[in-house]
């Protein structure tokens, strides 16, 4: 049927798009960790590239619900892909601001630049991007459910790392200003995994119409 190809174009569509936003991560977390690099500008981050994903995604949703009557199973696929893709759209902002606040960190020379635990949390939170393209792809919802129990670690990791940014801010170890920037990029990390986790919902949603354990279709 014609409408199961335009669905199958959409799904290809939102794993193009989580593919270039985890290789968006990918450099923006080897930049932070990267001790030798120093500052490199000239390292581009295609926030425009995720933005066209987004609105076409959209507008390919938006066509088939105003000129078929879908029903229950492919309107889930529709109205999922079409709220996930905003997820995924997020991510690729929050990778584009991580290399713009450590551009900022690595021009303050003679600071620490990479906090304590800072590896940690992005190891998990790259996996877990990682994992959430896996699970669309597959329609896995086990795996989707053990991203979304990796949610809680980040959370206690986040606090952990702000008392760690709070002392090396007391010791001296770094100003007033990188004290701000290395905050922004932990926040900036702590949504990527929330909206990793949203993606993660939403893959369950288009499986089964539950979302945040309530049937919506």
């Amino acid at each position: 049927m014609q409408i199961e190809k335009e669905i199958q174009n959409i799904d290809s569509r939102v794993y193009e798009m989580l593919d270039c936003v985890i290789e968006s991560c990918k450099l923006a977390f080897h930049y932070y960790l990267d001790s030798e690099s120093g500052c490199r500008e000239d390292w581009i981050i295609d926030d425009d590239k995720v933005n066209l994903y987004e609105r076409e995604i959209e507008s390919l949703c938006m066509q088939i619900l105003l000129r078929e009557k879908v029903y229950s199973g492919d309107l889930r696929d529709i109205i999922g892909n079409f709220r996930l893709c905003e997820d995924v759209e997020r991510i690729g902002d929050q990778a584009y601001d991580i290399k713009q606040t450590v551009d900022q960190i690595k021009k303050r020379e003679g600071e620490v630049q990479i906090v304590r635990g800072m590896d940690e949390i992005i190891s998990v939170v790259q996996k877990m991007v990682q994992d959430s393209l896996y699970c669309c792809v597959k329609m896995n919802v086990a795996q989707a459910e053990e991203i979304l129990s990796r949610d809680d670690y980040v959370d206690n990791k986040y606090w952990e790392i702000v008392r760690e940014i709070v002392r090396l801010n007391k010791e001296g170890k770094i100003s007033a200003e990188s004290t701000v920037y290395q905050t922004m990029v932990l926040k900036y990390l702590e949504r990527i995994a929330d909206h990793a986790t949203n993606i993660a919902e939403w893959v369950v949603f288009m499986v089964n119409g539950f979302h945040k354990d309530q049937v919506i279709i």
